[in-house]
Order: structure tokens, then C-alpha cells, then sequence
């Protein structure tokens, strides 16, 4: 709620906000209910970039023990991982790739082992 008080009292920005997002409030809690069960129910390969496991639920915490996805940390980053590390993004989501045959490598590229 405090970001959006803020958002709201940026009327000097040259961007207007075309919903209120106090008023979608009610609906926060179901839009991700569940979620974590539907990822990890999902029969294929899979990869989680996370920027700390503190976050993690209760399901992602055993569904990652119990080896149905691939974790990777990337320390130093904010809650956008693709927009504070490009390079470590793209050299997991490849490494990932590779690894599962979806992908080949080329140019020399060398796979980094996943750490979480």
C-alpha cells in the first residue's frame, strides 16, 4: 500500500496512471494463490532465477529438495533480475538450455554450473 501512496503523489511525472491500484487490492491475493503448485505440477524442465530464497514458499522450498526445478541465485540483484544482471540472466537461461539439449552452444561459450 505505501508504494502506491507514493505512486500517487507523482503527479509532477510526465506518466499518468490509468488504474488505480489501491482499488485491485482485494484481488492481490488470489492472482498468485496457487501458483507455485501449478509451476512445479508443469511436466517439463524447468528453471527458477531468483535474486535470494528468502521469498521462497513452502512448496517451491520442497519442490527445489525434491529436484522438480532448477534454481538459480543471482545475488546482488533486485526483484528484476533481468534488468540488474543481463549477462548472468542470459548466461543461466543458456547454460539451462544446453544442458536440457533444447540448445547447442556455439562460439566457444562455456556452460556455468548452476549454484543456488
Amino acid at each position: 500500500m505505501v508504494t502506491v501512496l507514493f505512486l500517487q503523489t507523482k503527479k509532477d511525472h510526465p506518466y499518468s496512471w490509468r488504474i488505480e491500484l489501491a482499488k485491485t487490492e482485494k484481488y492481490w491475493d488470489d492472482w498468485f494463490r496457487g501458483l507455485s503448485n501449478l509451476f512445479l505440477s508443469c511436466p517439463i524442465p524447468k528453471l527458477l532465477l531468483l535474486a535470494g530464497v528468502d521469498r521462497l514458499d513452502k512448496d517451491l522450498m520442497i519442490g527445489q529438495m525434491q529436484g522438480k526445478f532448477q534454481m538459480q541465485v543471482l545475488p546482488q540483484c533486485g526483484h528484476a533480475v533481468h534488468e540488474d544482471a543481463p549477462d548472468k540472466v542470459a548466461e543461466a537461461v543458456a547454460t539451462f538450455l544446453i544442458r536440457h539439449r533444447f540448445a547447442e552452444p556455439i562460439g566457444g561459450f562455456q556452460s556455468v554450473f548452476p549454484g543456488c
